[in-house]
This record gives C-alpha cells, structure tokens and sequence, in this order.
C-alpha cells in the first residue's frame, strides 16, 4: 500500500471526517437554496433598476464565498491531522523507515489531502456549473470563480500540513491551524491601514488574493501568490521531515 493509499484510507475511515462532510454539505445546500431563494424573491424590485444584479453577482459570487469560509474549517482539520498525528503509533519512525523521499512523502500525503478535501467542495462545483448551465451565463466569471477556489483550498491545505508538521498534538495543531486561518479571514474584513488609500495589510491574506477571482478575470498575479505560497510551505514541510529524519 502506498503512502497516498495508507492516507486516503485513513481519512475515509475516520468517523470525524464523515461527520464533518455531512454537516458541510447540508450547509453548502442550504446556502445555496437560500441564495436561489432570495434572488428570485427579489427579482420584482431588480425589474425596475438599470444595473440589476446578475445571477452571478446574485448568487454565485456569495455562494462560491460562502463556500471559501467553510473550507477554513475542513483544511483546518484534515491538514492538522496529517503530520501532528504521527507522533502516535510510532508514525514518524515508519516514515523513517520508508524507501520513499522527502519529496515523495510531501506529495503523496499533500495529493491524499487534496483528494479529501475534493470530497467536501464537488458537490458546490457542480451546483455552479450546473446553474451555470440551465442559466445560460457567461462561463468566464465562472471559472475564474471556481479556480479561485481550488487554489485557495490548496493554499490552506499546505499552510496547514506545515503547521502540523511542528507539533505533535493533533488537537493543537488543528485550533493553531484555525486560528491562523481566521485571522487571515478577518484581515481581508478589517479596515487596518486603509487610510493610506490602501490597505496593504490585506494583501497578504489568501482570501484578499481568493477575491480578486471575482472580478471577471484571471489574476496572474494572485495565481502567482497561492503558487509561491505552496511551493514554500510544502517545501519547508519538505525540511521538517529530513530534520525529523537526521533526528531519529
């Protein structure tokens, strides 16, 4: 059994994480249905304005929004558990003993997270495309939307199995994780800084960058944000298991 395998088989036998899907996909349903509801609700007073909001500005945009904060708590949680648990069950002396490499061991535990974690926001993603479709809008905004979305979750993702990999308390590791997390969501939200004409505070957090996907066009230079921030965070991941290796 691979290191991927031995991941994914752990997460989807995990009551915890079962749990967590169930509430988040009631959630994520019921967001959507509400966005839906309102919009129509609202329609009659839209009739008599110039520039009425679109069914993306309407519904999508806060929809896919709303989605970026739960996935606060999902990463939060499957990233937490993925290296602070290993401290039980003489995990770390296991992966000192594997064949693999450092790069290999960050990749496939980093892969195995990211398959979960699509477990969780396959059922919005396909909620979108599928009013996308019946609507008959534009698919730009839409894949702007959605690509902001995964590069996020991703971005989280990794910022969490770096957290994890310096401590060996799961439980701490997912309330660190957390808290860094909302931080960085409250951050996008505050008004820090902003009397200088802008807030450059806020660009440092992933939901500032995650935003700018909502403008109808593909950011490059957010792209390029999430990317450098994987690229470091699962490589200072990558430094942590060769120290834990020299260690044991």
């Amino acid at each position: 059994m691979t290191l991927f395998q031995s991941e994914i088989k752990y997460f989807l036998r995990s009551p915890l994480i079962w749990l967590i899907l169930s509430l988040t996909a009631f959630l994520s349903a019921w967001s959507f249905l509400l966005s839906i509801e309102l919009f129509t609700t609202l329609q009659v007073k839209f009739a008599g304005m110039s520039d009425a909001p679109t069914i993306t500005q309407g519904i999508l945009t806060p929809f896919i929004s709303s989605q970026a904060k739960i996935l606060v708590f999902i990463t939060s949680i499957i990233g937490g558990l993925s290296y602070a648990r290993l401290s039980h069950n003489n995990g770390w002396s296991l992966l000192h003993l594997t064949q693999y490499s450092e790069f290999k061991i960050v990749w496939q535990k980093y892969s195995a997270l990211i398959a979960v974690c699509f477990l969780f926001i396959l059922p919005a993603l396909l909620a979108v495309v599928s009013l996308s479709i019946i609507s008959g809008i534009q698919w730009l905004p839409v894949i702007a939307m959605s690509s902001g979305l995964v590069l996020l979750m991703l971005w989280m993702l990794a910022l969490t199995m770096m957290l994890s990999s310096f401590f060996s308390n799961s439980g701490f590791a997912i309330l660190l994780s957390l808290i860094v997390l909302m931080a960085l969501l409250l951050i996008t939200q505050s008004g820090l800084g902003a009397g200088w004409g802008k807030n450059y505070l806020q660009i440092i957090s992933p939901f500032y960058q995650f935003f700018q996907f909502s403008k109808n066009t593909i950011p490059i230079a957010s792209i390029a944000y999430f990317v450098f921030g994987i690229t470091l965070f699962l490589f200072i991941v990558k430094v942590r298991i060769t120290h834990k290796r020299y260690v044991l």
